[in-house]
């Protein structure tokens, strides 16, 4: 009996028939719509072919997939399921959407997917192509918009229109609109001062009620350029329009700073200001609450804290400024007076010399330590007693130069300026006939590297080896 072949197209064994979303390409001719002839599995490029909007996103590394581990788009979409099959599987309750570059917090962590996935909030122009095409706008999570207006239409605006060019969260946060996270009255054209505050939104800005609408309130386009405009004249009329000639918003009971300031002369009280203190505020000596930091400790007079200017104590330096040196100068020429080394014009650079430094204090400076920079041996101390150190309870080279040590403490006895001076740390002359091994014949003519090897401690600090080393020969040479 002779059998004959089947057609090509019967030997074709069907994997199963295609969902729904691909029903159009079912049959054998659009096989390679997906597949490449010859390779198991389907082709992510060729799925990318037809998923345009997905792919855009993976080409900007941006959206869920891009954070995806698995690359195979078939891993996670199967199809020739059926056509009942859900190619997408997706838990909305356990999707994290920090995945899609938009971190949902507070309120918006409440809201449901559909809520903001919506066809109409859809702003992504291949996204909107791509759904117009394939009818998919209704199931896409892809090309909402990620602006506050994308989601919250200009018919929401409870301005009414009085910040058409802002961002809104510029001033909201996304917790609740009614408190303002990020917005400064100081950049606006009305900065808050003084006692403005402390006043409240509402006490400034009211509800502007719209025929048909909702009232708004009112933010732009006020009146603030007199007090008058907002507060009511005491005076009726009779002191002028003008009450910052008198008043400020300090206090009412308070006379103006401004005028006053530019009218008085310092100079014709005790204290003539010189130097860096005729450019200090007024309110740095004469505020209403003394001014206290780190480096400024001002104190009032008794019963001068109620006055407009209250009196400063100011019988010296002290009185106001901090001994930033806790008292290092205590016994110092002339004791801890300010004046024997700073000036009012600047506290820096210090009226102190090498000079001073070789007459006043116990340690001459000579060598390269007359090159040294000051804070290269008087240092910023840390902890409590925070600020340079200026006094040392020794002047040995060891209390400075301990951690510098390049003998790793071989010469605990030793003093260093028995070998260096302060010239430099190199040895001007060394007697090698002082130590336990005095040098003869021929091994004054062997370099010192020979004997005096160079090794690395345990923290990994290299120094040449001194000491001890043995003195048999056979420490040294080989034997037979």
């Amino acid at each position: 009996m002779v059998f004959s072949p089947k057609p090509a197209t019967a030997q074709l064994v069907s994997p199963g028939k295609l969902a729904q979303a691909h029903a159009e390409l079912s049959g054998v001719r659009h096989c390679t719509r997906c597949h490449t002839l010859g390779r198991a599995g389907t082709s992510n490029d060729k799925c990318l072919e037809c998923h345009e909007p997905l792919r855009n996103r993976l080409n900007e590394q941006k959206g869920l997939h891009a954070t995806a581990a698995e690359k195979n788009c078939a891993t996670c979409h199967k199809d020739h399921v059926g056509p009942d099959f859900d190619m997408v599987r997706f838990d909305t309750t356990a999707f994290s959407h920090d995945s899609t570059g938009f971190t949902l917090v507070a309120s918006h962590a409440e809201v449901g997917c559909r809520e903001c996935h919506q066809p109409q909030l859809i702003v992504a122009s291949d996204v909107i192509s791509y759904a117009r095409e394939h009818r998919t706008a209704e199931t896409t999570f892809l090309g909402v918009g990620t602006t506050c207006l994308a989601c919250h239409a200009p018919g929401d605006d409870p301005h009414a229109g009085q910040f058409p060019n802002q961002p809104c969260d510029n001033c909201h946060g996304e917790s609740t609109w009614d408190t303002l996270v990020r917005f400064d009255h100081d950049k606006t054209r009305y900065r808050l001062v003084d006692l403005h505050r402390d006043v409240k939104c509402d006490e400034c800005h009211k509800p502007i009620r719209r025929r048909g609408a909702e009232p708004y309130v009112q933010y732009i386009q006020m009146a603030f350029a007199q007090c008058l405009d907002c507060h009511e004249d005491e005076h009726k009329g009779k002191m002028g329009e003008q009450c910052t000639d008198c008043h400020n918003i300090g206090g009412w009971e308070r006379i103006n700073r401004s005028t006053f300031e530019e009218r008085f002369d310092h100079d014709s009280t005790e204290f003539p200001l010189v130097g860096a203190h005729s450019d200090a505020d007024c309110s740095t000596c004469h505020g209403p609450q003394p001014t206290r930091t780190d480096t400024v400790y001002v104190s009032f007079v008794p019963g001068a804290k109620p006055q407009a200017y209250p009196a400063p104590v100011a019988e010296d330096c002290l009185s106001c400024h901090r001994d930033l040196h806790h008292g290092a100068f205590e016994h110092a020429v002339g004791g801890i007076v300010c004046e024997n080394c700073h000036s009012q014009t600047a506290w820096e650079p210090a009226k102190y010399d090498i000079e001073r430094h070789n007459r006043d204090t116990d340690f001459a400076l000579t060598g390269a330590h007359v090159a040294t920079l000051c804070f290269a041996c008087h240092e910023v101390a840390q902890g409590e007693q925070q600020g340079v150190v200026w006094r040392f309870d020794r002047s040995d080279c060891v209390s400075c130069h301990e951690r510098d040590d390049p003998h790793q403490a071989q010469f605990p006895d030793i003093a260093c300026d028995d070998c260096h001076d302060d010239e430099a740390f190199t040895v001007a002359v060394f007697d090698h006939d002082n130590t336990r091994y005095p040098l003869d014949g021929e091994h004054r003519d062997v370099p010192c590297v020979d004997c005096h090897p160079e090794e690395t401690n345990p923290v990994g600090t290299s120094f040449v080896r001194y000491a001890p080393l043995g003195m048999d020969c056979r420490d040294c040479h080989e034997t037979n």
